[in-house]
Order: C-alpha cells, then sequence, then structure tokens
C-alpha cells in the first residue's frame, strides 16, 4: 500500500452498515442537521438480514395492549435477564417507526429494499458500498472513525467522523438453512479490538430447518410469504407445554438420538406463524426438522457492544450502536416474540441516530494520527503479502468442525465447550495470523474468519462462565437456574494483558422477579430435568 492507496473521507456521523437499524439511524441523524455516511459490506437497504424482514411489532393502547403485560411477558419468556429501558424504548417508540414504514411506502410491496434506500436518496446521506471497515479509529479515547478496504479495488478507506454509529448486525459461521451467512460479527470484532464489553454470547439462536433440503433459508417448501411487511402485536405469555417456535425441544431430541424431529406444522398453526402469512399451494403437512441454521447466532438483541445508558450510547464518548450490533438484551436470554428483532432495530436505530447526530454537532473534530493510519492499511492488507500459509475458507472450515455440532452451543457441558475452546484458541493463535489472500475477495474473507474466530472464542468462554441453565443457554451439568449467581449479564473484554477476560454484571434489583414466587412460577419455561431435581432436593 502506498499514501495514494488510502481513500479519505469526512463526515460528522458515520453508520457503519445499511440494514434497517442503520437506515433508521441516517435518517434521523440526518433529519438533526447532521452529515451522514453510510458504509456498507454490501448495499445499502439489501444487506444483511434486512432483506428478509417480515414482521414488525408494535406497541398500541387502542388494540388493548398493556405495558405491564408486555413487561412480564418478556421477562418471563427471557429469564429475567432482559433490559427493561430497551422494552420501555420499544413500547414508546414502536408505533412511530411503524408509521414511518407506512410513510415510506416500505409496506405491502415486494420492493421494500427500494423503499428504504429512496430515503437515503431523499435525506441527501452518502454511502460507500462494497467496502468492509476493520478497526475502529480512537484518539484521546474517543470514537472518531473507522477504516477498511474496498472490496472491488485495491483501496484503503479511513473516515474521519464526529460520532461513529455501530449497526453491522451480528453473525454466524456461515451455516446453511438461515440468512446470516453474510454476517460475521465485524462490528463486536472491532469494538472488542477497541477495549469495549461485549455481552449475550451464551444465548444461542435456534432457527430450524427443512431436513430434506437444510440449504434452504426457511426450510418448509414452496412458500409465499403474504403482503409484505406484516404487523404483530403482544408478546404471549409462556407455557411450559411450548415446544414450538424458537425452542430448544429439536436439540433435546437429538441428544436423545431422535432426530430429525417431525413438526407439524412447522411454523405455527394452520395459517402459518402470523396473520398475513400464506403458503404457495397447499399447506405443506408434517415436516421433519432439524436445528443449526442460524449456528453461531444468538438470540436478536442479546449479543453485541454493552450499552452505557439507555439511549444506544456506548462506554466508548462518540460510538453509539443499534440493533443486533448492540447488546439491548430487549428479549433476554431468549427470544420473546414475532416482530421483536425487525422494530427493535428501527426503534433503536432512531433512537441513537438523534443521539449520534447531537454528540456530532456539539463537539469539534478529532483528527486521526497519519502514522497509525499508514500502520492500520499495511497490516489490513498484509495477507495479500502472503504466498504461503493457511486459507481462509480451511480455517472457516476447521471453526465450523469445532462449533458447529449440537452438543457444543446448544446442549453445553463443560468438558465439551473446554475441548471446543481448546480448538480454537489453535486456530486463534496458530492459524488466523497466517491466513493469506489471493484477491480482494479473499482478503474479505480473511478478515470475516478472524472476526468469526474471535466471536467463538467469546461464546464458549460465555458459556463455560454461566454456570446455570437460562434463555436458551441450557448446561447439561447445571440441573436449574441459579438466581443467587447468575441472574446477571456476562461480559467478555479484552483485558491489559491482551487476553479474553470475563465477567459478570448484576441485573438490576428492581427487575428482578417478585421474592414471593415460586421457582416454578418465575419459570414456566421447562429444562428437561430440573423438576426432577427440585423435587429430589426438596425431599432431601
Amino acid at each position: 500500500m502506498t499514501e495514494a492507496d488510502v481513500i479519505r473521507a469526512e463526515t460528522d456521523v458515520l453508520v457503519i452498515g445499511g440494514g434497517i437499524a442503520g437506515i433508521f439511524a441516517a435518517v434521523s441523524a440526518a433529519r438533526r442537521g447532521a452529515r451522514i455516511l453510510i458504509v456498507d459490506k454490501g448495499w445499502v437497504g439489501f444487506s444483511g438480514m434486512s432483506i428478509w424482514a417480515d414482521t414488525f411489532c408494535v406497541f398500541d393502547e387502542k388494540e388493548g395492549h398493556s405495558e405491564e403485560q408486555w413487561h412480564r411477558a418478556v421477562a418471563m419468556n427471557g429469564g429475567y435477564v432482559n433490559n427493561r429501558d430497551y422494552l420501555d424504548m420499544l413500547i414508546q417508540d414502536s408505533a412511530a417507526r411503524w408509521r414511518d414504514l407506512l410513510d415510506w411506502g416500505a409496506i405491502g410491496t415486494d420492493k421494500f429494499g427500494d423503499a428504504l434506500r429512496k430515503q437515503i436518496k431523499k435525506h441527501k446521506i452518502k454511502t460507500i458500498e462494497r467496502t468492509m471497515l476493520t478497526d475502529l479509529l480512537v484518539e484521546e479515547g474517543k470514537a472518531v472513525g473507522a477504516i477498511g478496504f474496498s472490496i472491488d479495488r485495491p483501496e484503503c478507506i479511513c473516515v474521519n467522523a464526529k460520532a461513529v454509529l455501530m449497526c453491522a448486525g451480528a453473525g454466524g459461521y456461515k451455516p446453511h438453512g438461515f440468512p446470516i451467512s453474510n454476517m460475521t460479527f465485524d462490528g463486536d470484532g472491532m469494538a472488542y479490538r477497541a477495549g469495549l464489553a461485549i455481552s449475550g454470547k451464551e444465548f444461542s439462536d435456534t432457527h430450524l430447518t427443512n431436513a430434506a433440503h437444510p440449504g434452504y433459508s426457511w426450510g418448509i417448501g414452496d412458500i409465499k410469504w403474504g403482503p409484505g411487511i406484516v404487523k404483530t402485536g403482544p408478546p404471549a405469555m409462556p407455557s411450559s407445554e411450548e415446544k414450538r417456535g424458537l425452542s430448544l425441544e429439536p436439540y433435546f431430541q437429538a441428544h436423545k438420538g431422535r432426530a430429525p424431529i417431525v413438526m407439524s406444522p412447522p411454523m405455527g398453526g394452520p395459517q402459518g406463524p402470523y396473520p398475513g402469512f400464506k403458503y404457495r399451494g397447499e399447506h405443506p403437512g408434517p415436516q421433519e426438522m432439524v436445528g443449526g441454521a442460524a449456528t453461531g447466532m444468538a438470540v436478536h438483541k442479546a449479543e453485541g457492544i454493552v450499552p452505557a445508558d439507555s439511549q444506544c450510547r456506548t462506554h466508548m464518548p462518540g460510538l453509539f450502536a443499534a440493533g443486533d450490533a448492540l447488546s439491548s438484551m430487549l428479549c433476554g436470554g431468549r427470544y420473546s416474540g414475532i416482530g421483536f428483532s425487525f422494530a427493535g432495530s428501527a426503534v433503536q436505530g432512531f433512537r441513537a441516530g438523534k443521539a449520534a447526530a447531537d454528540y456530532a454537532l456539539q463537539n469539534p473534530r478529532t483528527r486521526v494520527r497519519e502514522s497509525w493510519v499508514k500502520d492500520k492499511a499495511r497490516e489490513i492488507f498484509s495477507p495479500l503479502t502472503r504466498n504461503k500459509g493457511f486459507s481462509p475458507r480451511w480455517v472457516t472450515q476447521m471453526l465450523q468442525a469445532t462449533m458447529f455440532p449440537y452438543y457444543i452451543l446448544y446442549v453445553k457441558r463443560e468438558d465439551r465447550l473446554k475441548g471446543a475452546l481448546a480448538n480454537i484458541e489453535f486456530l486463534r493463535d496458530h492459524c488466523v495470523p497466517k491466513m493469506y489472500a489471493k484477491d480482494l475477495h479473499e482478503l474479505r474473507l480473511v478478515h470475516e474468519t478472524g472476526n468469526m474466530v474471535l466471536n467463538a472464542e467469546m461464546k464458549l468462554r460465555a458459556s463455560l462462565f454461566r454456570k446455570e441453565r437460562r434463555g436458551m443457554h441450557y448446561r447439561e451439568d447445571y440441573p436449574i437456574r441459579d438466581d443467587d449467581n447468575f441472574l446477571a449479564w456476562v461480559h467478555v473484554c479484552k483485558g491489559k494483558d491482551g487476553t479474553m477476560q470475563v465477567k459478570k454484571v448484576p441485573v438490576p434489583r428492581k427487575w428482578r422477579p417478585p421474592a414471593e414466587l415460586s421457582y416454578a412460577e418465575r419459570y414456566v419455561h421447562r429444562f428437561p430435568g430440573e423438576m426432577e431435581f427440585l423435587g429430589k432436593r426438596r425431599r432431601e
């Protein structure tokens, strides 16, 4: 790389990621009068999981919705580790964001992404697409931009900004069967390397897919998705009999040697999972389903950068986050209701955009050290200078072989987690630093693979640390939830010595379940064997 190869840009607010959270953030910030630049690894409006948005949860008092009922349902579903401030944000703002979508012409259309892009043009928001940002720019302890590279041209892209808004989404280990394969925890990687804490990694998403054709995104046959985006309502109260949807039941059955599991109907009731859903042709009938379609992804809104407050600020001045890039714990340890992900991204993005714009307009620009930019540019492109080492595709395969088995991230036990961690540590220390790239496409794979390996270590360490069962975290070697020790959030961060550190932060006492409730009343969702264990303990 030479000086001429570094392309520089300046803006008030840099939005990293052009999905739902990123677009709502950019529009909100632009309305405050700030200059906005969105940088996206793909195409703004069609990036990440945005093109799969189909349900939007709206709180509406006119329809009889109750704040108390919403809070109770989400807390009980999520194992009482949800963040009630962010649920309040959804309750307060979801109706307004739904009206935005109606005004934008994004409802009732099969051109959802186009409707979002029109808003970018309308608000004169600049974009840089097909560009992967790899590192945050930090000066004087503040986030002042980001640096990365173009996927199409041998150019280093360096953006100096007054505020940075992380909307890069979540990630997975490039599994088949769910639309997460192009997302690789890039935002978490940037934040972790900059010294920020990451949370929610132990709560694994449990999406299923069809055993007959597991690569098909929704895995249940020939589907018509109804009239565009559908408005949904309150989260369902938990039931001890609930085994459908995003549950661990298929993984428990696999552990007993009973996979694949037959589910009928495969998604929700006879009319599908929500009003407006339509099957093309006849109802598909019973389906054999298997798990692992989203392996690596956590429960929506659980994993990501730890927030510093209830307005999407992080613990680094100048850095904000929203959507699946923020560990808002909107639902806690278990996904609570259809449409929470889409609505949560829109609501948080809009709030974060306002906060980031106000910060940018009130603070002067901090320049980036040129020497740091040059060093980082050389580091980013260094895999292209190697002609030997490890292919990122091979390292990804080794990562998948370690993390894909159901008995690692779904049915967990200490010895298996430690064995997987030993493999991941080897990849981290021996393979990741020696990956090579033959072209810019492989350079992207190198950086993505590094982020996936880092994330795998986070997930394994967080899962080892939480010595209990809660939400979508199931430890085979710990029979019950442990409120005394783990009614808390698990944070991972980079220590001063460079090693990964893990700690717990207790959930505020005011959000804990009422002390007068018995265990069975607090936790309606049943894990295998827990009631038998409690009965035996009482008898003893």
